[in-house]
């Protein structure tokens, strides 16, 4: 084989393995968002008892404004979470859900997926790390650090 022809070949090869590099890292990029804001706050489950809800906004936020969080993580059950809980998305509704809204009024809810609390202090906020399936968006994980928001819902 001709000193040109190796080259060539070893130019392809290179060139494969910077496109899959790129390809991978994409792939890893979007399933790790990258949240500004966290902030976690008190809320009324569906059927009207207490709930806990983590909402994630690619830009400053602050408690005090309405607007809407691009992923939401609500707990409906086993309040208020303790360290090292572990929430499965999925399995029994009446645990929790997860949406995603990249859009307004495009939103869709996680058809599988998991929360692990790492922290919780009413009054200060919450850590912690979740990884949610979506049956568009795909696989969104990544960790948060959410600020408390006072609220005084009365449910029930």
């Amino acid at each position: 084989m001709g000193a040109r022809r190796k080259q060539w070949i070893a130019g392809c090869a290179a060139l494969l393995f910077i496109f899959a590099a790129l390809f991978f890292y994409r792939a890893r990029a979007e399933e790790r968002m990258e949240f500004e804001t966290v902030l976690v706050h008190t809320d009324c489950a569906p059927w009207d008892g207490p709930a806990l809800e983590i909402e994630f906004y690619t830009s400053p936020a602050r408690c005090d404004e309405n607007r809407a969080s691009i992923l939401r993580i609500s707990l409906w059950q086993n309040l208020p979470p303790r360290a090292g809980q572990k929430i499965q998305f999925g399995r029994d509704p009446k645990l929790g859900a997860a949406g995603y809204c990249p859009q307004e009024n495009h939103c869709e809810a996680a058809e599988s997926g998991s929360v692990f609390i790492e922290s919780y202090e009413r009054g200060k906020g919450a850590s912690g790390r979740y990884d949610l399936k979506f049956p568009k968006a795909g696989r969104l994980s990544g960790r948060f650090r959410a600020a408390w928001c006072e609220t005084r819902e009365l449910c029930g």
